[in-house]
């Protein structure tokens, strides 16, 4: 179709529709299967994937879901990827918090942690689930902060990796006396 096609039924000469009834420009085309995932899924899953690690490091689970903590135990149990809040309702009410039980999702479990890099990591993990939830309706200029926080905090992860991988070892350099040149008649 040519742009003269589009104006022609202002100018005087053929209608655009006459010339192609089925046409609906105000239909959306069908979604398309994306051969290879977006920029942004990868890196949201690079993301997810360092902090998990640092859960792993940490002896936290890493699988999606919910999981219990007994009150005499000390490692997290799975209970389930998807639970519906009646039923994490109803385990609530099962097992009191006032005895022990403890509940959580796996983005929540390093949140309460002594350590800085279990909270980090457990803000990580909520702060990508919530961008991936509002990828799909209106991102607001808060999804964009969130989103560069995202980028540092993946930065910060990734340079705290290279320093404890990393083969280099600092130390004190040695005190060397300084040399004394000697003249250039004497040479």
């Amino acid at each position: 179709m040519v742009w003269r096609d589009l104006f022609s039924g202002w100018i005087g000469g053929r209608r655009a529709t006459d010339q192609d009834s089925g046409f609906d420009p105000f239909a959306r085309p069908d979604a398309a299967e994306a051969s290879e995932p977006e920029g942004l899924v990868l890196a949201l899953d690079e993301i997810e994937a360092a902090a998990l690690e640092v859960y792993a490091s940490n002896g936290l689970p890493d699988q999606p879901g919910h999981y219990r903590l007994a009150p005499n135990e000390t490692e997290w149990r799975f209970l389930g990827a998807d639970m519906t809040p009646e039923v994490r309702f109803a385990l609530a009410l099962e097992h009191p918090p006032e005895q022990g039980w403890r509940f959580a999702r796996l983005q929540d479990l390093g949140a309460r942690s002594d350590r800085a890099d279990l909270r980090e990591a457990s803000r990580l993990l909520n702060d990508i689930a919530v961008f991936r939830q509002a990828r799909w309706s209106i991102l607001t200029q808060d999804h964009l902060l969130m989103a560069m926080e995202l980028g540092g905090a993946w930065r910060a992860l990734q340079d705290a990796k290279a320093i404890r991988t990393s083969q280099l070892s600092l130390s004190v350099p040695k005190k060397t006396r300084p040399r004394r040149d000697k003249p250039a008649s004497e040479a």
